[in-house]
């Protein structure tokens, strides 16, 4: 994955038709790597099949670097989903450590390029960091979100539901989104706390959106090289 100087650049199952579903999270204790690699070229071998000549496009956004609380593991786990694409036939945009701005423009940017690829088109999004959770809607903080108040959250952060409804909206073959920012935010908010965890976003047909964590509890940080554990689907 080609990476940009911290600016959006070019880098670094079988989607259902059914309601929301489940899948037990693997085993934690199995190695984390292994199992992330596994799940997501699983993801992918099962709903493409290896003959397809569609063409694959993907973003890859690992934000780590929050004044508050840095992220370690944020830049490698964009840099495995990255090449792990990549070895799948996905033409991968890579960002990392995104602020508001630019941010905002990689997903508009990525919308739009899905718009122009076709309807034979598979899109992949994968977003890290931090998420909240307000009013039932996930939010992923760029890094240099600084919220002291509920108020703060739709006013700094991305609205993930916004960025999938959109790309729901495409005549694509099949849209992919991993939301890999179930942890505990560091930001200290006055007043009431946000819920914690992330809500399940419904996702639409021949859609498929996946969380490192259960839907309402994050993520504890693991030790290593990467954080990438378990998973639950919802398609």
């Amino acid at each position: 994955m080609r990476n940009p100087g911290r600016k959006p650049g070019n880098s670094p199952d079988r989607p259902s038709r059914e309601g929301k579903r489940h899948a037990a999270a693997p085993n934690a204790a199995a190695p984390t790597l292994v199992l992330a690699l596994a799940a997501l070229a699983g993801l992918i071998a099962t709903a493409l099949p290896s003959a397809a000549a569609e063409r694959r496009i993907a973003l890859v956004v690992g934000n780590g670097a929050y004044a508050g609380g840095a992220i370690p593991t944020a830049a490698n786990d964009a840099g495995l989903v990255a090449q792990t694409l990549q070895a799948a036939g996905f033409d991968v945009v890579g960002a990392r450590d995104l602020d508001e701005e630019s941010l905002r423009r990689s997903l508009r940017d990525f919308t739009d390029k899905a718009a122009a690829a076709g309807s034979d088109a598979v899109a992949f999004v994968y977003l890290s960091g931090y998420g909240l959770q307000l009013e039932n809607e996930a939010y992923l903080a760029p890094v240099d979100a600084r919220i002291e108040t509920a108020s703060d959250v739709p006013l700094q952060a991305l609205r993930v539901s916004d960025y999938v409804k959109r790309l729901a909206a495409l005549p694509l073959k099949a849209r992919f989104v991993v939301l890999d920012a179930a942890r505990t935010a560091p930001f200290r908010l006055r007043g009431d706390p946000l819920a914690g965890g992330l809500p399940l976003a419904e996702a639409e047909p021949g859609s498929l959106i996946a969380y490192n964590a259960a839907p309402a509890p994050s993520a504890r940080p693991r030790p290593g090289p990467t954080g990438l554990t378990r998973w639950r689907w919802s398609r």
